[in-house]
């Protein structure tokens, strides 16, 4: 596995020239690997802080060389340290480095305004942060009315509020009473452990390596040894070819966190989604064009980058921090990935969202479900030969997608089904083919997992008040319908099992709330 930092005999000097010069590196070279928990130790002075400040790209070294996914810090341009530091690297500083005038949610918040994420949907994100670290009820606060430990646990969520794969934190723990110094270690653990955020973490208590897979000892400006915990990556080289498949990975992370709920999960998974796309619409590009194309596919399901903007990222030239796909290409994908993410929402939907003569929202049968489904699946996967299958080989895998949506058959038995032959029982199609729709449909049903979005308090809130202005009975019916929905959602929302119709009822309630705000 190559390493995401490798830095080559770094040198720094602190005022060059003068009576005080200081060189604080002397000929560092270092490399850090995807997933790794490094801590770099040593007294005061040494120049550990250094060290991260040029691994952030903060200060410039006299000499040498820093190569961040294949990338020269050294030789980057304005445009391109911009975009490093607000999507690649997250900062925690041991003074926390909040903004005394802004309130904690707007502290978080701050970063997703440089990524051109609106107001709403920055809030939502950040207040589900600030939920995740226990200090919701403290967002309309300033940072001064907080103990050392909240403030720092507010530094941790403005520092992954975008979604960096490295986090940097110097001294993280410093100014920290014991108790609230293991409660953002533990976080930073979580991060690397369950997020596989790459961690980088200076510090000079010896009571905090336990924490580290690696361990890199400083002292007067050099490194002098490195003590190595956990060796994931060497661990990563020795696996063969038959590495899981993303889709796979997801399935293990669901089991593994079923005692959460939905949208818990969702947060969880969502890097493993984008890979998903990535090993479904990428098979020619170099790993740093596929990094991108996984992060923008992150942002397009988060849905914080709009559509022109994905397409032109999908287009731009790899040089250009681009997918590098031709305009014809990157339109194609533009539209699967559309049409893949409307047929997972289709899928999770238990109601239409428009309304009948009767005021009724229909419910969408099973059996619909399953027609449409399967025509997607065969034309998207099989769209050449598919209508010249009988219409007993059509039913057979109309089958089979049903026993699929309802738990019945594992992914191994469906392909299994699929490419089983017509005389012995299954449909008959080709193994390229039954791989293929077994994929695609895989990656629908966990794409629609935990897609349930969160609600806005606010414009609840907001709504309830210009319900109660209307005085007329129809006023009055339509907002007890609305607050039974919203009740069908909380109870939704609440459920911690993690089965289809749980996740259906959520879905329908909740975009049937979004469409009737919108109406209002």
């Amino acid at each position: 596995m190559d390493p995401i930092i490798s830095a080559k005999n770094l040198d720094f000097v602190y005022n060059k020239g003068k009576d005080n010069e200081y060189h604080a590196l002397i000929d560092i070279s270092l490399d850090i690997y995807p997933e790794e928990f490094v801590i770099v130790f040593g007294p005061s002075g040494c120049g550990k802080s250094t060290l991260l400040n040029v691994l952030a790209g903060l200060e410039m070294p006299d000499s040498g060389n820093i190569f961040v996914f294949n990338k020269d810090l050294t030789k980057m341009s304005k445009k391109d340290f911009a975009m490093y530091h607000r999507s690649e690297v997250g900062m925690i500083y041991q003074q926390y480095n909040l903004i005394t005038s802004l309130s904690v949610l707007d502290n978080v918040a701050l970063p997703q305004m440089f990524v051109n994420v609106r107001k709403g949907r920055r809030n939502r994100w950040s207040k589900k942060l600030l939920e995740r670290f226990g200090i919701l009820q403290q967002a309309k606060k300033i940072p001064t009315e907080l103990s050392g430990g909240q403030q720092q646990r507010i530094g941790i969520a403005r520092a992954i509020v975008n979604n960096p794969k490295i986090v940097l934190a110097d001294e993280p723990v410093g100014n920290l009473d014991s108790v609230s110094a293991e409660n953002v270690l533990s976080i930073l653990k979580e991060l690397n452990e369950n997020e596989k955020k790459t961690i980088i973490m200076v510090t000079h208590n010896p009571e905090n390596l336990y924490l580290g897979d690696r361990i890199i000892y400083m002292k007067d400006g050099i490194i002098t040894k490195e003590v190595l915990n956990k060796d994931k990556h060497k661990n990563k080289k020795r696996i063969p070819t038959d590495v899981k498949s993303p889709t796979a990975e997801i399935s293990d992370l669901m089991r593994a966190y079923h005692g959460l709920s939905p949208e818990q999960i969702n947060i969880l998974i969502l890097p493993y989604k984008a890979k998903i796309f990535a090993y479904h619409f990428i098979t020619s590009k170099n790993m740093e064009e596929t990094k991108i194309f996984e992060e923008v596919i992150q942002r397009r399901l988060l849905g914080t980058i709009s559509q022109d903007e994905f397409f032109d990222i999908l287009n731009r030239s790899a040089l250009e921090n681009g997918v590098g796909f031709d305009k014809r290409t990157a339109e194609k994908i533009l539209r699967r990935v559309n049409r893949v993410i409307r047929m997972a929402y289709f899928i999770y939907e238990e109601r239409r969202q428009k309304k009948n003569e009767k005021g009724e929202h229909e419910k969408i049968t099973k059996e619909e479900k399953v027609e449409k489904l399967s025509s997607y699946l065969l034309k998207t996967c099989y769209n050449d030969y598919y209508e010249h299958l009988s219409d007993a080989q059509r039913n057979l895998i109309k089958e089979a997608v049903g026993d699929r949506l309802d738990g019945n058959i594992q992914k191994s038995d469906f392909f299994k089904f699929l490419d089983k032959p017509f005389k012995e029982g299954g449909v008959g199609l080709n193994y390229k083919t039954a791989k293929s729709i077994t994929e695609e449909l895989e990656l629908i049903l966990i794409l629609g997992f935990g897609i349930v979005k969160m609600d806005d308090q606010d414009e609840f809130e907001k709504q309830m008040k210009e319900i109660e202005k209307k005085k007329d009975k129809s006023a009055e019916s339509e907002m007890e319908e609305n607050n039974n929905n919203f009740k069908d959602v909380d109870n939704n929302l609440n459920k911690k099992e993690n089965n289809f119709s749980s996740l259906q009822d959520a879905m329908m309630v909740e975009q049937e709330r979004e469409e009737e705000m919108k109406n209002k």
